[in-house]
Formats: C-alpha cells, structure tokens, sequence
C-alpha cells in the first residue's frame, strides 16, 4: 500500500490510484450499511453506494499520506460526509410524518421543563394522549431525521475529526475540543443501556440489527431507543450548542 501511496502522490501513476480507490471500496460498503438499515425506506442502496464511492475518491485524492493520520479514519469520515450531504439534499419523508416528528420533539422539550429531567416514552406517551405503539412508530421515523441531524456530530466526536481539518486555526480545534467535553458531559447523564447502545453503534461500529441481537430486541425496537436516545441528548445539549 505505502507504494501504491508512493507511486500515486508522487508520480500521479493513475492505475495505482484505481488500485488504491478498489482496496478501500470495502470502507463504502462498511459506512453505507450502517447507515442504510434506518433510511432504506427513501433511499437506494446503489445510490448511497454511489455517493460512497465518491467521497472515497475524494479521500484518496485529498489524503496525504505525510500526516500521521490512518487513511482508513480519514476516508470513513469522508465517505460519510458525501453520503448524509446526499440524504439530505432528499424529500425524505412526507410533511405530515415531519409534523409528528415535530410535535414529539417539541412535546418531548416541553415536558423535560416541566419534569426538571428527560420523560420516559411512557410519560411523552401520556403527555400527548398518544397511544405507546404509536409514539414508538414516530421515533422509528425519527431515527434518520436524527441520523443526518446528530449523528455526524457523534462520529465527529468520536473520531476526533478536527484534528485533521483543513483549517488550521486554532478556534476551530478548541470547538472541537469544547463539543466533545460537552458531548461527554451529556452522554455520562444517560442511563447505562442508552450508554451501551451509543458505545454499540459509535464506538464498536454495530449496525441496529447487530446491536437488537446484542441486546435481545428487534432492530426496529433499537431503532426507537437510538431516536430517543438522539432526543434526549438534543435537548441537553441545545443549552449550549445551536441546532437550528
């Protein structure tokens, strides 16, 4: 590899460049499944595929290999970029589904207010006069609003992506640094099974249906855990962070 790396760079050898685009296609496929399994109801799976493929290229062209960065962390965090960048260029659901999802989460701030602390979903389930089932319908939807809304914040957190920003000023590592402390500050206030799905899904890189044998649930079901997790951690961190 360090010599495909070698020839491309500094020779601008195109094979090795397809040689090197081919070896890491696996990294498309790997970050395409994860977040596939929650928006397969609007989205082709060639298609993110596709978008995949083309962050990758855009990895191997921009990656220098001089920096002590490991071009598999690099390349993911790029392929991810171009996949949710193409998500939510998406009418990805219907208004009326938005609506709900809306309303739950408006609900869900509400009543955190009130409680002093985060609501069960059978406390916002109560709240709304919604039935239990179709709360966690809502929050099955809303787990690919929350993908493309928190989730890359995560991996970014995650992945300490600000070490290898373009941009080099100082300010933006120190927000890096600044999201992360308030990111984990957030996540230590969650209960142990929430922690355990986020360190699944972030950190051992599980999909939901992974981590619904893990646990003994159904992927939909940690799907509406993931979404509520999402939720919760929203409301924490808006305080001090801007979503909007």
């Amino acid at each position: 590899m360090d010599e495909l790396w070698q020839a491309y760079k500094q020779k601008n050898d195109q094979e090795a460049r397809n040689e090197l685009i081919m070896n890491y296609i696996t990294l498309v496929k790997r970050v395409v499944g994860r977040l596939f399994p929650a928006s397969r109801s609007y989205h082709d799976y060639d298609d993110l595929i596709s978008c995949g493929v083309l962050g990758l290229i855009d990895a191997v062209d921009k990656f220098d290999p001089q920096r002590e960065v490991k071009f598999e962390t690099y390349a993911q965090i790029r392929i991810r970029g171009s996949v949710i960048d193409y998500m939510r260029q998406q009418d990805w659901a219907p208004v009326h589904v938005r609506t709900k999802i809306k309303q739950v989460e408006q609900t869900n701030d509400e009543l955190a207010q009130q409680l002093g602390r985060m609501p069960s979903e059978q406390e916002l389930s109560d709240y709304l006069e919604m039935p239990l089932d179709d709360l966690q319908s809502i929050l099955g939807e809303a787990h690919f609003l929350n993908v493309l809304h928190l989730d890359e914040l995560l991996t970014d957190a995650v992945t300490d992506e600000y070490q290898f920003k373009t941009d080099p000023a100082f300010d933006r590592e120190l927000e890096g640094k600044e999201f992360q402390e308030i990111l984990k500050e957030a996540i230590e206030q969650l209960s142990e099974r929430e922690q355990i799905i986020l360190n699944l899904y972030y950190f051992d890189e599980l999909t939901l249906r992974e981590i619904g044998a893990v646990l003994d649930l159904t992927e939909s079901r940690i799907s509406q855990l993931h979404s509520g997790i999402i939720l919760k951690l929203k409301n924490m961190m808006k305080k001090v962070l801007p979503y909007n």
